[in-house]
């Protein structure tokens, strides 16, 4: 089939769910990801019930043909082999012009070197289809942007006649679990010159499907893709169902058919009965509507940024941060104070950390959002990755946002102790910079006029300064809009900050934790891996000092670093030690006069 041409002239019909149908047929021997190999024949006779049902599009038996369920890379090229045997015999067999799609789903990562090492995979996932001679593809059911773009842009690299097409699956809200809105979704990848076709699949029933796009417009013409599921799933007894039966299925889809769609096929819970449905639909147009091209929505005039952003930004001024930890009991009594101490002290903004090395303490947001309503502070969280999925970090930013928060640290997050792990879990389904993205996009579908500005940690101390600055570029291309740093003691420490801040351009407030006494020092030097506190500085403290003469050599030498950091430090961040708010305090005074 030429797909292109035949795009051109009438809308295509897809089949619909593999997997669901076939645990309905065989309920029992192999699963369906097995069967390409050890059933073919059931794989084989599926794609012929979907054609002689109608269906100008089948999709391969392969979305999970990955390394989530099958344990080497021989396993995974195995299985897409049978997959297309299968396809290629049933379009054989049925005598028809029908295209077969190479049907490639999402994986799960973590982290940056795992998700190169799942786009690795897709790229051999690829190959392997076109190897097979495969040359028509669908990224289904994908919850982001990214991977789908890079991997269309690699399938057209090697093969620049292959049609592509990304589909996205959405919540009934109209958004993915990613964060991405709909609309903005299909302008953004309608605009991928690598995806010859767009849309969206799976997640939704057909009425919550025609209900959402009924609010798309389009920037121009392109080829649309929708494919929804039959229903909800609903399990009785131990049975899994899906709540729409075919007739209704198609009375709920069709008015999508009005609005442009180009191919229409369905998803989970489906059978050929859903696709004779729709090819009797199909049958009754003779004509592709045209969709409903909108000027793009005007981009609304950039919001003001805060006082605090203002500040950093502002090379005649020095931003002043301040940590405090929230307690680990009930009693706030402390972290309150300390901050009406700092807030009398023209301190900037108060950070407060969110469980650092795993403890828990009292959450950082709503210990944030206390200090505000009750000091009258600015405030500025700890947003962890460790301690929730992607539902509750999503929550947990609307929830600070409602409450008034437009400032937060994104970090990743201690993970949990070793001897910790049997009894305690680490979840995470992001690291900072995904989070980051994360975040952006809620800034762009929700907080447009009233945006949260957030910020990284800068680790300076690893043995590769190009790689730690490739890192806060990739933080500031998903909009990280400032580092807090370590804390710094050596003028080596000092000259690293400056080359990443000449390697990056970017706005860096310098970490300062005053060292309170000899012991305090000693165990920053020896127990706290990527802190290097030099012997002059240790040198400068007594065992034998008094609580006042420590502090005051810590003033003297926080204040000593503040001066030696003033031309690369466009804010300075201090560390808080044992609630020592006076003394810092002191030191921002004396700050404030240099």
């Amino acid at each position: 089939m030429d797909i292109r041409k035949e795009l051109k002239r009438r809308m295509l019909l897809a089949d619909g769910a593999m997997g669901t149908y076939y645990n309905q047929k065989y309920p029992s021997g192999c699963s369906v990801d097995e069967a390409c190999i050890l059933a073919p024949e059931r794989i084989t006779g599926i794609h012929e019930e979907y054609i002689n049902a109608g269906a100008d599009i089948i999709r391969t038996n392969t979305f999970a043909s990955n390394s989530m369920t099958f344990g080497s890379e021989e396993e995974i090229r195995n299985s897409i082999r049978a997959a297309c045997s299968c396809a290629k015999k049933a379009v054989e067999n049925s005598g028809r012009d029908v295209e077969i799609f190479a049907s490639i789903g999402p994986m799960r990562y973590v982290g940056e070197a795992d998700e190169q090492r799942a786009m690795n995979e897709y790229y051999m996932i690829a190959d392997t289809f076109l190897e097979c001679g495969v040359t028509s593809f669908s990224f289904e059911t994908f919850a982001e942007s990214k991977p789908v773009k890079l991997l269309s842009e690699y399938v057209k690299e090697k093969c620049p006649e292959s049609f592509t097409l990304g589909m996205f699956s959405f919540n009934p809200t109209g958004y993915t679990k990613f964060g991405y809105g709909m609309q903005r979704m299909i302008y953004t990848m309608t605009s991928v010159d690598s995806l010859d076709a767009a849309g969206f699949n799976c997640g939704l029933s057909s009425a919550h499907m025609a209900k959402l796009l009924s609010g798309i417009s389009f920037e121009h013409e392109c080829v649309l893709a929708v494919m929804p599921n039959a229903g909800y799933m609903i399990e009785n007894r131990g049975r899994v169902t899906y709540a729409d039966a075919p007739d209704y299925f198609v009375e709920k889809i069709s008015p999508v058919l009005k609005m442009g769609v180009n191919i229409i096929g369905s998803c989970c819970g489906t059978t050929p009965e859903y696709t004779k449905g729709l090819r009797k639909l199909l049958d009754g147009i003779s004509d592709i509507p045209k969709k409903r091209i909108g000027v793009k929505t005007e981009e609304k005039k950039e919001a003001a940024e805060s006082d605090f952003i203002r500040k950093l930004k502002n090379k005649d001024e020095k931003a002043l941060i301040v940590e405090l930890e929230a307690p680990f009991n009930a009693d706030a009594e402390r972290i309150l104070t300390g901050a009406r101490i700092l807030k009398g002290s023209g301190v900037d903004i108060i950070t407060v950390s969110d469980s650092p090395m795993a403890r828990s303490r009292a959450e950082s947001a709503l210990m944030a959002s206390y200090l505000k309503i009750n000091a009258g502070v600015n405030v500025m969280p700890h947003i962890t990755c460790r301690d929730r999925n992607i539902i509750g970090l999503r929550s947990a930013v609307l929830g600070a946002h409602i409450n008034g928060i437009r400032d937060m640290l994104i970090i990743t997050g201690d993970p949990i102790g070793i001897e910790d792990r049997k009894t305690i879990t680490n979840v995470f389904d992001m690291n900072s910079i995904k989070l980051m993205e994360y975040i952006r996009q809620m800034n762009e579908e929700l907080f447009a006029q009233d945006p949260i500005y957030y910020g990284g940690a800068l680790n300076y101390s690893g043995a590769n300064p190009d790689a730690i600055a490739d890192r806060m570029k990739r933080k500031m291309a998903a909009g990280c809009s400032y580092f807090l740093t370590q804390p710094i003691y050596s003028d080596e420490d000092i000259e690293r900050v400056a080359l990443l801040k000449e390697k990056t351009g970017a706005v860096i407030a310098c970490g300062i934790m005053p060292l309170v006494s000899y012991r305090n020092a000693m165990y920053m030097k020896h127990e706290m891996p990527g802190i290097n506190v030099p012997d002059e500085i240790i040198a400068r403290y007594s065992p034998d000092a008094s609580r006042e003469e420590s502090e005051n050599t810590a003033i003297e030498i926080s204040v000593e670093i503040a001066k030696k950091m003033c031309d690369i430090a466009d804010g300075y961040y201090f560390m808080t030690p044992f609630n020592r708010v006076s003394m810092i305090s002191k030191i921002t005074d004396a700050i404030k006069t240099m």
